[in-house]
Protein backbone atom coordinates (compact mmCIF):
# COMPACT_ATOMS: atom_id res chain seq x y z
CA UNK A 1 0.00 0.00 0.00
CA UNK A 2 1.42 3.23 -1.14
CA UNK A 3 2.18 5.72 1.93
CA UNK A 4 -0.73 8.55 2.16
CA UNK A 5 2.28 11.02 3.32
CA UNK A 6 4.98 12.00 1.21
CA UNK A 7 7.63 14.99 1.16
CA UNK A 8 5.74 16.27 -2.09
CA UNK A 9 2.66 16.69 -0.75
CA UNK A 10 3.80 19.03 2.57
CA UNK A 11 3.12 22.43 1.79
CA UNK A 12 5.17 24.83 3.95
CA UNK A 13 4.49 28.08 4.00
CA UNK A 14 5.75 30.70 6.34
CA UNK A 15 2.56 32.92 7.72
CA UNK A 16 -0.96 31.82 7.96
CA UNK A 17 -3.60 33.02 10.50
CA UNK A 18 -5.01 29.56 10.41
CA UNK A 19 -3.77 26.21 8.90
CA UNK A 20 -7.17 24.77 8.99
CA UNK A 21 -8.41 27.18 7.13
CA UNK A 22 -5.75 27.51 4.28
CA UNK A 23 -6.43 23.45 3.77
CA UNK A 24 -10.41 24.54 3.37
CA UNK A 25 -9.65 27.12 0.64
CA UNK A 26 -7.11 24.94 -0.87
CA UNK A 27 -9.76 21.93 -0.96
CA UNK A 28 -12.45 25.00 -3.43
CA UNK A 29 -9.15 26.15 -5.31
CA UNK A 30 -7.09 23.32 -6.56
CA UNK A 31 -9.03 19.81 -4.61
CA UNK A 32 -5.64 18.40 -3.33
CA UNK A 33 -5.23 14.80 -2.81
CA UNK A 34 -5.36 12.69 0.71
CA UNK A 35 -2.38 12.91 2.54
CA UNK A 36 -1.90 16.63 1.47
CA UNK A 37 -0.10 18.31 4.49
CA UNK A 38 -0.38 22.36 4.91
CA UNK A 39 2.52 23.30 7.97
CA UNK A 40 3.15 27.12 8.71
CA UNK A 41 5.78 28.19 11.26
CA UNK A 42 3.91 30.79 12.69
CA UNK A 43 0.05 30.63 12.94
CA UNK A 44 -1.33 34.35 13.80
CA UNK A 45 -5.27 32.65 14.81
CA UNK A 46 -4.77 29.12 15.37
CA UNK A 47 -8.46 27.53 16.10
CA UNK A 48 -9.23 25.38 18.93
CA UNK A 49 -12.58 23.72 19.59
CA UNK A 50 -15.52 25.95 18.53
CA UNK A 51 -14.36 29.62 19.67
CA UNK A 52 -10.98 28.97 21.59
CA UNK A 53 -7.55 30.04 20.32
CA UNK A 54 -4.40 27.65 20.16
CA UNK A 55 -1.33 29.77 20.98
CA UNK A 56 2.22 29.09 19.25
CA UNK A 57 4.99 31.02 19.73
CA UNK A 58 6.63 31.37 15.92
CA UNK A 59 9.16 28.40 14.97
CA UNK A 60 8.78 26.37 17.65
CA UNK A 61 6.07 24.58 17.24
CA UNK A 62 4.45 22.03 14.82
CA UNK A 63 1.01 23.66 13.75
CA UNK A 64 -0.34 21.78 10.91
CA UNK A 65 -3.54 20.64 8.83
CA UNK A 66 -3.64 17.43 7.06
CA UNK A 67 -6.67 17.00 4.02
CA UNK A 68 -7.65 13.28 4.19
CA UNK A 69 -10.17 11.82 2.04
CA UNK A 70 -11.79 8.77 4.08
CA UNK A 71 -14.60 8.17 1.44
CA UNK A 72 -15.00 4.94 2.97
CA UNK A 73 -16.07 6.14 6.25
CA UNK A 74 -19.76 6.75 6.99
CA UNK A 75 -20.58 9.83 8.04
CA UNK A 76 -21.98 8.33 11.15
CA UNK A 77 -18.40 6.87 11.91
CA UNK A 78 -16.47 10.21 11.27
CA UNK A 79 -15.02 10.03 15.22
CA UNK A 80 -13.05 7.12 14.10
CA UNK A 81 -10.73 10.18 12.26
CA UNK A 82 -11.19 11.69 15.70
CA UNK A 83 -9.02 8.31 17.08
CA UNK A 84 -7.02 7.71 14.06
CA UNK A 85 -5.29 11.41 15.04
CA UNK A 86 -5.26 11.77 18.49
CA UNK A 87 -3.95 7.91 18.98
CA UNK A 88 -0.95 8.76 16.24
CA UNK A 89 0.02 11.98 18.06
CA UNK A 90 -0.25 9.48 21.12
CA UNK A 91 2.16 6.98 19.74
CA UNK A 92 4.54 10.04 18.41
CA UNK A 93 4.53 11.56 21.90
CA UNK A 94 5.12 8.12 23.67
CA UNK A 95 8.52 7.60 21.30
CA UNK A 96 9.33 10.68 24.31
CA UNK A 97 7.71 10.61 27.38
CA UNK A 98 5.27 8.17 29.86
CA UNK A 99 1.66 9.08 30.88
CA UNK A 100 0.43 10.16 27.67
CA UNK A 101 -3.23 10.08 27.20
CA UNK A 102 -6.46 11.40 25.06
CA UNK A 103 -8.28 13.55 26.47
CA UNK A 104 -12.44 13.03 25.17
CA UNK A 105 -12.66 14.09 22.60
CA UNK A 106 -9.13 14.65 21.08
CA UNK A 107 -6.80 16.93 23.39
CA UNK A 108 -2.99 14.99 24.24
CA UNK A 109 -1.92 15.16 27.48
CA UNK A 110 1.20 14.04 29.50
CA UNK A 111 0.13 13.90 33.12
CA UNK A 112 -2.22 16.67 33.81
CA UNK A 113 -0.66 19.18 31.22
CA UNK A 114 -1.96 19.55 27.93
CA UNK A 115 0.55 19.00 25.15
CA UNK A 116 -0.87 19.08 21.38
CA UNK A 117 -4.97 20.52 20.32
CA UNK A 118 -6.82 19.05 17.56
CA UNK A 119 -9.35 20.99 14.73
CA UNK A 120 -10.95 18.28 12.68
CA UNK A 121 -13.53 19.52 10.28
CA UNK A 122 -15.56 16.74 8.18
CA UNK A 123 -17.51 17.12 4.73
CA UNK A 124 -20.24 14.91 4.12
CA UNK A 125 -21.22 13.48 0.97
CA UNK A 126 -24.14 11.05 0.59
CA UNK A 127 -23.79 8.70 3.73
CA UNK A 128 -20.37 8.85 3.34
CA UNK A 129 -17.41 11.15 4.66
CA UNK A 130 -15.97 13.11 1.24
CA UNK A 131 -12.64 14.83 2.94
CA UNK A 132 -11.38 15.28 6.76
CA UNK A 133 -9.10 18.59 7.87
CA UNK A 134 -7.63 17.81 10.59
CA UNK A 135 -5.64 20.39 12.36
CA UNK A 136 -2.76 19.69 15.14
CA UNK A 137 -0.93 22.24 17.09
CA UNK A 138 1.75 20.35 19.02
CA UNK A 139 3.83 22.03 21.56
CA UNK A 140 7.64 20.72 20.35
CA UNK A 141 10.09 23.62 21.33
CA UNK A 142 8.49 26.77 23.50
CA UNK A 143 9.42 27.65 26.43
CA UNK A 144 6.94 29.94 28.09
CA UNK A 145 3.21 30.24 27.52
CA UNK A 146 1.97 34.01 28.33
CA UNK A 147 -2.05 32.35 27.08
CA UNK A 148 -4.41 32.07 30.32
CA UNK A 149 -4.75 28.48 29.06
CA UNK A 150 -4.18 26.44 32.31
CA UNK A 151 -1.75 23.87 31.98
CA UNK A 152 -0.34 23.75 28.51
CA UNK A 153 3.53 22.55 28.34
CA UNK A 154 5.93 21.22 25.43
CA UNK A 155 8.15 18.64 24.53
CA UNK A 156 10.96 21.14 25.23
CA UNK A 157 9.71 20.94 28.80
CA UNK A 158 9.45 17.71 29.20
CA UNK A 159 12.74 16.75 28.17
CA UNK A 160 15.18 19.63 27.92
CA UNK A 161 15.67 19.14 24.25
CA UNK A 162 15.77 21.11 21.06
CA UNK A 163 13.99 19.83 18.72
CA UNK A 164 14.40 20.34 14.56
CA UNK A 165 10.78 20.29 13.45
CA UNK A 166 11.44 18.70 10.05
CA UNK A 167 12.22 15.81 11.37
CA UNK A 168 9.58 15.58 14.45
CA UNK A 169 7.12 16.42 11.38
CA UNK A 170 8.17 13.20 9.66
CA UNK A 171 7.96 11.13 12.73
CA UNK A 172 4.79 12.25 13.48
CA UNK A 173 2.96 11.54 9.83
CA UNK A 174 4.62 8.62 10.46
CA UNK A 175 2.43 7.29 13.38
CA UNK A 176 -0.99 9.07 12.13
CA UNK A 177 -0.05 6.62 8.98
CA UNK A 178 0.81 3.70 11.11
CA UNK A 179 -3.14 4.63 12.43
CA UNK A 180 -4.90 5.33 9.07
CA UNK A 181 -3.99 1.82 7.66
CA UNK A 182 -5.27 0.21 10.95
CA UNK A 183 -8.49 1.50 9.98
CA UNK A 184 -8.09 0.80 5.95
CA UNK A 185 -7.09 -2.90 6.77
CA UNK A 186 -9.94 -3.35 8.79
CA UNK A 187 -9.11 -2.94 12.43
CA UNK A 188 -11.37 -0.73 13.37
CA UNK A 189 -12.53 -2.68 16.78
CA UNK A 190 -8.67 -2.79 17.82
CA UNK A 191 -8.09 0.95 16.83
CA UNK A 192 -11.37 1.88 19.81
CA UNK A 193 -9.86 -0.84 21.79
CA UNK A 194 -6.41 1.19 21.81
CA UNK A 195 -8.74 4.67 22.11
CA UNK A 196 -10.14 3.61 25.19
CA UNK A 197 -7.33 2.23 26.77
CA UNK A 198 -5.29 6.15 25.84
CA UNK A 199 -8.42 7.89 27.90
CA UNK A 200 -7.71 10.54 30.14
CA UNK A 201 -9.15 9.75 33.89
CA UNK A 202 -10.42 6.44 32.26
CA UNK A 203 -12.18 4.68 34.86
CA UNK A 204 -10.92 7.15 37.47
CA UNK A 205 -13.20 8.86 39.71
CA UNK A 206 -13.54 12.39 39.18
CA UNK A 207 -15.74 15.72 39.50
CA UNK A 208 -17.41 16.56 36.33
CA UNK A 209 -20.52 19.01 35.62
CA UNK A 210 -22.77 19.51 33.29
CA UNK A 211 -25.95 21.45 33.16
CA UNK A 212 -27.05 19.65 35.77
CA UNK A 213 -24.07 20.95 37.95
CA UNK A 214 -21.29 19.35 39.51
CA UNK A 215 -21.36 15.51 39.91
CA UNK A 216 -18.52 12.51 40.41
CA UNK A 217 -18.38 9.88 38.43
CA UNK A 218 -16.29 7.75 36.22
CA UNK A 219 -15.92 7.47 32.49
CA UNK A 220 -16.57 3.94 31.51
CA UNK A 221 -16.30 4.29 27.47
CA UNK A 222 -17.63 6.32 24.60
CA UNK A 223 -21.19 5.41 22.30
CA UNK A 224 -20.56 4.41 18.78
CA UNK A 225 -21.15 8.24 17.64
CA UNK A 226 -17.95 8.52 20.00
CA UNK A 227 -20.13 10.82 22.87
CA UNK A 228 -18.53 10.47 26.29
CA UNK A 229 -20.15 7.95 28.50
CA UNK A 230 -19.46 8.55 32.50
CA UNK A 231 -21.38 6.18 34.99
CA UNK A 232 -22.30 9.05 37.51
CA UNK A 233 -22.63 7.86 41.85
CA UNK A 234 -26.08 6.33 40.92
CA UNK A 235 -24.65 4.15 38.61
CA UNK A 236 -26.09 5.43 35.73
CA UNK A 237 -24.45 5.94 32.46
CA UNK A 238 -24.81 9.78 31.46
CA UNK A 239 -24.05 10.13 27.50
CA UNK A 240 -22.19 13.71 26.46
CA UNK A 241 -21.64 15.73 22.95
CA UNK A 242 -18.69 17.83 22.94
CA UNK A 243 -18.84 20.78 25.69
CA UNK A 244 -21.82 19.40 26.95
CA UNK A 245 -19.18 18.39 30.41
CA UNK A 246 -16.28 19.63 32.09
CA UNK A 247 -13.79 17.91 33.37
CA UNK A 248 -12.83 19.31 37.15
CA UNK A 249 -10.61 17.68 39.31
Amino acid sequence: MPNLFISERIIRVEQLDSTNLHALQLIKDTNPSGGTVVMALNQTEGRGQQTNAWESESGKNLTISLILRPDFIKAQDQFQISMIISLGVKDYLSTYSENVSVKWPNDIYVGDKKIAGILIEHSIMGAYLSHSVCGIGLNINQEQFFSDAPNPISLHILTKETYDLEKELVKLLASIENRYFQLINGNGNELEEDYLKAMYWMKEEHTFEDEGGLFKGRIVGISEFGQLQIQDEEQQVRTYNFKEVSFIK
